[in-house]
């Protein structure tokens, strides 16, 4: 079992603290998405979750600790470790907007904005990878 100190820990790591999940989150650095977290943790390890942190700790994407964010970019990591370790995978992921994407993915399917999330993410990152590749070739 997640301990709930060890997320706690992890998120403070990177200036994130849970907040009861009956009060809105307010600010750049609260989340209601403990639970989550502990899931990723539990399913993934103390690595990944840190990973899924520190890839969200951008300037443009601090603030998007919301549990469908969290588990889109979580996804990402596990499904996809050929692109997490590439060389431009961080300028690339830097570029995205999670914020204009879960909005995105509210509209196209409000049944399931985390698994749209997850492809929109996905798409978004093999295209800026895709243009990087043309503009180094060119």
């Amino acid at each position: 079992m997640a301990s709930g100190g060890e997320v706690d820990r992890i998120a403070a790591e990177f200036g994130v603290h849970f907040v009861n999940h009956t009060r809105r989150a307010g600010g750049r650095h609260q989340s209601k998405a403990r639970r989550t977290c502990q899931t990723i943790l539990k399913k993934h390890g103390a690595g990944h979750l840190r990973l899924v942190f520190g890839l969200i700790d951008t300037e443009k994407n601090r603030g998007n600790w919301s549990a469908p964010c969290l588990t889109a970019v979580s996804w990402l990591a596990a499904n996809k470790p050929e692109w997490v370790e590439r060389r431009d995978f961080l300028e690339a992921f830097d570029r995205l907007d999670l914020e204009a994407l879960l909005e995105r993915a509210k509209r196209i399917n409000p049944g399931a904005p985390t698994l749209t999330l997850s492809v929109l993410i996905s798409y978004e990152l093999d295209r800026l990878m895709a243009e990087r590749r043309a503009e180094r070739a060119a």
